[in-house]
């Protein structure tokens, strides 16, 4: 097993899950979620088809990862879609998508994601991006993927400072008792581990955890408590394939390799690439 960067194991981890033949949608700041998707159309799904959300480029396929609305990756796609036509599948056809995948300031148990501000509206800590289109994708998608920088307390809350994207709202069937269509958040991934949601419930479970990590380090982490049945399995690292396609043929500058290191090995008891 090669070494490798967070941005590349978590790259890994969200492609190993994307269906073919499934569409989706890129936000702005988004290279590990360019890489997944590409990743998964070289690995085994073709023909997913995945669009720029501020660029509106379907399947820009060069393997040099680039801010999803530079006009550069115009040259490399399939199609160009416009303003207009974007707004209507974003804002207006339930499950046109079927997948996101976003990142956010916070999540918590029941998968809604904050982007907006940490702390009172009015006077916050910090202020994020804001909600975008976040709010319809979250609502209007099939499901979607959190991808997570931070594992720690302040990004793993009880509660949301401000919810920008609906997940599982209060738990249960609360989702669609307050009006949305059924979805929500699948998977989240960190650099810690994966997590998915209990079915009845909807709080969040753990499903794996990245090799040397134990659940006490995950537990000290989170600002909430989650969901464990029994001993969590190992999360499958990256295979040389995996690796070798990733850095050939979808990232061959290395933009995930320099932008996203493994954080502190005292933190993670994982080694930066």
């Amino acid at each position: 097993m090669q070494s490798c960067s967070m941005g590349e194991f978590l790259s890994v981890q969200l492609a190993r899950d994307l269906r073919d033949g499934e569409k989706a949608i890129i936000g702005t700041n988004s290279d590990i979620q360019v890489a997944a998707c590409n990743l998964a159309r070289r690995l085994h799904a073709p023909s997913l088809w995945w669009v720029s959300g501020p660029g509106g480029m379907v399947n820009a396929d060069d393997p040099v990862i680039r801010p999803t609305a530079d006009y550069e990756n115009i040259a490399n796609s399939e199609a160009l879609l416009d303003l207009p036509l974007m707004i209507d599948f974003i804002d207006w056809k339930i499950h046109f998508f079927d997948f996101a995948i976003l990142g956010a300031l916070q999540i918590d148990k029941f998968g809604n994601i904050n982007t907006v501000c940490v702390g009172p509206h009015a006077k916050p800590r910090l202020r994020g991006p804001g909600t975008v289109g976040i709010s319809a994708l979250c609502g209007l998608s099939r499901r979607f993927y959190v991808m997570m920088l931070r594992h720690e307390r302040g990004a793993f809350v009880e509660k949301v400072d401000f919810i920008s994207g609906p997940g599982h709202l209060d738990g249960g069937n609360s989702r669609v008792e307050r009006g949305l269509p059924e979805g929500g958040p699948c998977l989240v991934v960190t650099p810690l581990g994966t997590f998915d949601f209990e079915p009845g419930s909807k709080r969040m479970r753990v499903k794996s955890l990245h090799q040397g990590i134990t659940i006490e380090q995950v537990r000290d982490n989170t600002g909430f408590e989650l969901v464990s049945d029994g001993t969590p399995a190992v999360t499958k690292d990256p295979d040389d394939r995996e690796l070798s396609i990733l850095r050939e043929q979808v990232d061959s500058t290395q933009v995930l390799k320099s932008k996203f290191p493994w954080p502190s090995p005292a933190k993670t008891q994982r080694l930066s690439a």
